[in-house]
């Protein structure tokens, strides 16, 4: 039996994600709209899924080249065909390897990822779900020591983590002389504990701009600030 097609809409493109672990959630819808692209030229999105953060980025920037990695193969033919069917087929391209076993042609402008960040004690019975979700296959340290290599000199990494690994960050750019350029602190609502840090760094050092965003004012009404945000994506914003 054919399996049933499970497809969110965007304004301008479609997310099929029945073959993926990891469905369209709201950590990559905010990366997606968040991050600074206007001048990158070549983009490179590590842990691509259903392919959504890459998509956003090629609606968002018209003249960047996407190159989109995904270790798991359903995740990754799913992302591959969600990019075949948008208008910007020809500026995406999907690899399906292991990023640490991956060596580009070139360097990017910007690497960018919402990355497996729950620990060990988490895992469930899924592996394809644990691919996706847990960090032993990708730490961060990992991730950001790597990226650091294939990243143009003015280049720069951003990332969706959780509210906690802030001061890993942190660790982890003074081993790898690093600088956090900005930090986004996410409240699901405004009495809300910050619960996502979107963040910015780069080899350049640079006065650290910080800002907060909150989601929601009640259920299902949003801020004026996600609004504004994700405006250019949700049909319903």
């Amino acid at each position: 039996m054919p399996v049933k097609k499970d497809i969110f809409r965007f304004k301008q493109f479609a997310v099929a994600q029945e073959q993926t672990a990891m469905k369209v959630g709201t950590d990559g819808v905010l990366l997606g709209a968040w991050a600074d692209i206007k001048t990158a030229e070549n983009i490179l999105d590590i842990g691509a899924g259903t392919g959504l953060i890459a998509l956003m980025c090629a609606q968002r920037q018209p003249l960047a080249n996407i190159d989109a990695i995904e270790i798991d193969p359903s995740a990754a033919r799913q992302a591959a065909e969600n990019f075949n069917n948008s208008k910007w087929s020809d500026r995406l391209r999907l690899i399906q390897t292991d990023f640490k076993l991956f060596v580009p042609q070139k360097q990017y402008d910007v690497i960018i990822s919402n990355p497996p960040y729950f620990d060990e004690k988490t895992l469930n019975l899924n592996q394809q779900r644990n691919l996706a979700r847990h960090n032993q296959q990708l730490s961060l340290e990992t991730l950001i020591s790597r990226a650091k290599k294939i990243l143009k000199a003015d280049g720069n990494i951003q990332l969706i983590l959780p509210a906690d690994k802030l001061n890993d960050i942190k660790h982890i750019c003074q081993q790898e002389q690093l600088y956090l350029n900005k930090i986004c602190y996410v409240r699901g609502h405004a009495t809300a504990k910050i619960k996502r840090i979107l963040i910015k760094i780069s080899g350049i050092a640079t006065p650290l701009k910080e800002r907060y965003l909150i989601i929601e004012q009640a259920r299902h009404h949003y801020t004026k600030d996600y609004i504004r945000l994700t405006h250019d994506f949700y049909l319903n914003m």
